[in-house]
């Protein structure tokens, strides 16, 4: 073969090759950029999202769903009935073959709302898997069922011994000097139970609605606890009951002036109404670095250990029927909390020593 023909050759192979070399690095390079682009587009949806072959295995999945199934490490090309520990949901991914979608309670105590939906287009059939942490809404959804409830029961007694008593008055019992005072005195009883309760519901629900403005200012807490205690004593002094004051010059604190009151004096009152003839009430204030604890400790009962954590919930009560009888609503300590969280502070309950509770709140030092 002569040079000239050798040359023409490699020349040839040469403008053959170029191109082709051209065309490898820019297909390269454009599938790199998609999968970084689904990278991005998958870290930045909310749901989880798992993308699985057809035999199952993770092709790719995001954080969130990394989170959700508490997967940790790099998942990809693992076996997803390997990796994660609920069975509920390998098996809707086992007998899904278009589309399924089911409720799913994780180990973790998560609920999802997960969706499978079969993907085509390739050899290997493959698998979209969707889940949406419903947690909170379902939460929310056992807590409006439980407070319509719990509203529909606290109305009906008040409502029903009203009615009662005023059918009775009609039939002729106004008449009798016996029965009808007491019937009148019940009505008046169970009407200012039922305002109260009226009252407590119309406070939580600007509360929940954001309608309670909460001015936050400078507050003297000696001034606020002073007149708690004023708005309470003749309660105390009914019971025999003695509130020591021991709030001194500690300072101002951050918070709402209505706000504050309210909270002392429903905590102060229930601390009254649940202690004994002849028991003792505490208030207290210290400093704790940027923060102010207020505390308001009794020798009472107290609140057992299974309850407390429970006792700022609506309508929680330990002793549903001593305290429908001392006239509790059920909704103070819910108001108690909403308040304190919406001047920035927190609250919580702890057994008074030797005996009693004490209830606390925190809030920031001016």
């Amino acid at each position: 073969m002569s040079p000239i023909v050798v040359l023409v050759i490699a020349a040839l192979a040469i403008a053959i090759a170029i191109p082709t070399w051209g065309l490898k690095r820019a297909l390269e390079y454009r599938l790199r950029s998609e999968r970084e682009l689904l990278s991005s587009v998958l870290g930045a949806v909310g749901e989880g999202v798992v993308v699985l072959d057809g035999k199952r295995r993770i092709i790719a999945i995001n954080n969130a769903a990394q989170e959700l199934l508490d997967l940790q490490g790099y998942v990809v090309d693992a076996d997803f009935a390997d990796r994660v520990r609920s069975p509920e949901l390998v098996a809707l991914l086992a007998r899904a073959t278009e589309r399924a979608a089911a409720e799913i309670e994780l180990p973790s105590g998560i609920k999802v709302a997960a969706r499978v939906s079969a993907l085509s287009g390739s050899e290997r059939r493959g698998t979209l898997l969707v889940l949406d942490d419903i947690t909170t809404v379902r939460k929310l959804e056992t807590v409006r069922k439980d407070f319509v409830a719990n509203v529909s029961h606290e109305l009906r007694t008040p409502v029903s011994i009203i009615r009662a008593n005023a059918e009775t008055l009609i039939a002729g019992a106004m008449e009798d000097p016996k029965i009808g005072p007491k019937l009148v005195e019940g009505l008046h009883r169970n009407a200012e139970r039922l305002a109260r309760i009226v009252t407590d519901l119309l406070d939580l629900s600007r509360l929940d609605a954001g309608f309670y403005r909460i001015e936050s200012r400078p507050i003297d807490l000696e001034a606020a606890a002073s007149n708690a205690v004023a708005a309470v004593d003749p309660k105390a002094q009914g019971k025999q009951i003695t509130i020591t004051n021991e709030v001194g010059e500690i300072g101002d604190a951050m918070g709402d002036t209505e706000a504050l009151d309210q909270v002392l004096v429903n905590l102060l009152d229930n601390a009254v109404k649940y202690t004994q003839t002849g028991g003792h009430v505490w208030l207290r204030a210290a400093r704790n670095g940027e923060h102010v604890r207020v505390e308001v400790a009794d020798d009472g009962p107290g609140i057992p250990d299974q309850h407390r954590q429970r006792i700022f919930e609506r309508f929680y009560r330990v002793d549903p029927g001593r305290s429908r009888e001392m006239g509790g609503t059920g909704l103070g300590l819910s108001i108690v909390k909403h308040l304190v969280e919406s001047m920035g502070g927190d609250v919580g309950v702890d057994a008074n020593q030797p005996r009693g509770s004490k209830f606390w709140f925190d809030l920031r030092v001016a």
